[in-house]
């Protein structure tokens, strides 16, 4: 099956409620910081990096030197907190020379904001009832404050805070 780039939204729009922005993404030209817009090649500079998961912009030519290792890991998509692989700890390595400081040895990883979310609510969450506990105040604590009018999500926690 083959879509043409000039029928993405309506070929979508029979599933999904397709109400994203107009350009189709051109995934090989797409470049930098730069959208290119597959159905007559315009070039729209990127102002939101894809909800900041596409920091370091399209096809960035360090990725593709590793394509094959990147489709390898998404061939196989382990469970990487159960089944371990040099990958992960070449990574890891790597990771913790630029981003991890010493006083906060451990790392939590996670897929996706809308998770990374829930996963902070239900550590704050825990945290509070115990902290009462131990004041013995019992085991309240499941109130939070988000703001109003803002994007938490697309999961179940998330869309509760999202209005």
């Amino acid at each position: 099956m083959s879509v043409d780039s000039k029928n993405v939204k309506a070929s979508l729009d029979k599933h999904i409620l397709a109400d994203g922005f107009d350009p189709v993404m051109d995934m090989e030209k797409s470049h930098g910081s730069w959208l290119v817009d597959e159905r007559d090649g315009t070039e729209y500079l990127d102002m939101f990096s894809m909800f900041a998961s596409g920091a370091v912009g399209y096809n960035h030519p360090d990725i593709i030197a590793k394509r094959d290792r990147l489709a390898i890991s998404a061939q196989n998509k382990p469970t990487l907190s159960d089944i371990y692989n040099v990958f992960y700890a070449e990574f890891l390595e790597t990771f913790s020379r630029s981003a991890i400081p010493e006083y906060l040895p451990h790392v939590f990883f996670i897929e996706g904001g809308s998770l990374a979310v829930e996963n902070a609510l239900k550590v704050a969450f825990d945290w509070k009832v115990r902290k009462n506990i131990r004041s013995g105040k019992g085991k309240k604590g499941s109130k939070i404050i988000h703001f109003n009018q803002a994007f938490h999500g697309r999961s179940g926690y998330t869309l509760s805070l999202t209005n």
